[in-house]
């Protein structure tokens, strides 16, 4: 089965809009370290979110300073896997405190699944806890995430993390049109895309107590679609990346939350890396303007951009890593290390 929303594997690998109150302590409950080398070092932790127990994994350099946090929340509903490990030891390698969390139902993390719920619940209180740690600058964050991991990166900022940036990968917008877009893939004749549809079917009626029919309202309190507003009005600098051919969520979830919080440069990434000014397929019905020229690869002087490749699926395709080297080059450009 296509692995849902998960990371793409880096060689270097309607609820209130307030901040969660901190009711855990402020510390690690538990750290062991996975991996260590003379410039890095990667730990396991334990910490409290809530009531709950949740684990995840930091990677920083092991020389002197404070470093610019990453906040990365990984894709899918499985854990961490190798591909986040792989960008957690890079990022770090290229100085900044790499932040990931196993959030509940994983990893041994206590909880259920809750999916864009109480997991950036989890997220939010990781960085709260990373912005205490005397390796860690407090007031320089960014916050980042691929598929899953792109919509509670999205709620995370909806919520008050304290970020300049924020990446999204490829994260669902809208649950209500992702559950009929599930809908689609599971009536599918080709085996791995019915499989990926009744599987994350049967996970979001469990997760969310029934279909949209049932619980709409459990649907809406996890689309970051409902609080563009505050995507609107916040002052960071804000990057969307989108494949057309990505079937398992469709591009046009990327493009109305473009349109929806405005201001977006927007640009459609031909297989020749050039840009078009006609909408990429898919996106037609967003009534969004696409850019022309070159895109302002390490220069990005605006806010917000939306990029949308012809050949990029769901975090794989022939432009995966021009995609990846480009949401990359933003979060460098944007948020350098040093």
């Amino acid at each position: 089965m296509h692995k849902w929303i998960g990371p793409m594997v880096l060689v270097w690998g309607l609820a209130g809009c307030a901040p969660p109150s901190p009711v855990s302590p402020n510390h690690w409950e538990s750290v062991q370290t996975l991996y260590q080398d003379l410039f890095l070092l990667r730990e396991k932790v334990s910490y409290r979110s809530g009531d709950l127990r949740i684990f995840g994994q930091i990677c920083r350099p092991i020389r002197q300073g404070r470093f610019p946090i990453v906040l990365w929340n990984h894709g899918g509903f499985a854990g961490l896997q190798v591909g986040d490990e792989n960008l957690c030891q890079n990022l770090a390698f290229l100085g900044y405190v790499v932040l990931m969390s196993s959030y509940r139902g994983e990893d041994g993390s206590e909880g259920g699944i809750e999916v864009c719920q109480g997991e950036v619940d989890d997220a939010l209180e990781m960085l709260a806890i990373g912005r205490t740690m005397p390796y860690a600058n407090p007031n320089r964050v960014a916050v980042a995430g691929g598929s899953h991991g792109g919509c509670i990166s999205l709620r995370a900022v909806q919520k008050g993390a304290p970020a300049q940036v924020l990446i999204d990968l490829f994260g669902p917008t809208d649950w209500v049109a992702e559950y009929q877009q599930l809908e689609q893939l599971a009536a599918s004749s080709e085996a791995t895309r019915k499989q990926a549809g009744q599987t994350l079917l049967a996970l979001l009626n469990s997760a969310l107590g029934g279909t949209p029919g049932q619980t709409l309202q459990n649907y809406k309190m996890r689309s970051p679609i409902e609080y563009a507003a505050n995507l609107s009005n916040w002052p960071g600098s804000m990057l969307v990346v989108h494949g057309a051919l990505d079937w398992l969520v469709l591009p046009n979830q990327s493009c109305n939350l473009a349109r929806t919080v405005g201001q977006f440069t927007s640009f459609r990434v031909q297989a020749n890396n050039t840009t078009s000014t006609t909408p990429p397929t898919g996106c037609e019905a967003a009534g969004l303007t696409w850019a022309g020229g070159e895109i302002p690869r390490g220069n990005w002087g605006g806010k917000r951009y939306l990029l949308v490749y012809d050949n990029f699926g769901h975090g794989d395709g022939e432009q995966s890593n021009q995609a990846l080297l480009d949401a990359l080059n933003y979060l460098g450009n944007k948020f350098p290390a040093n």
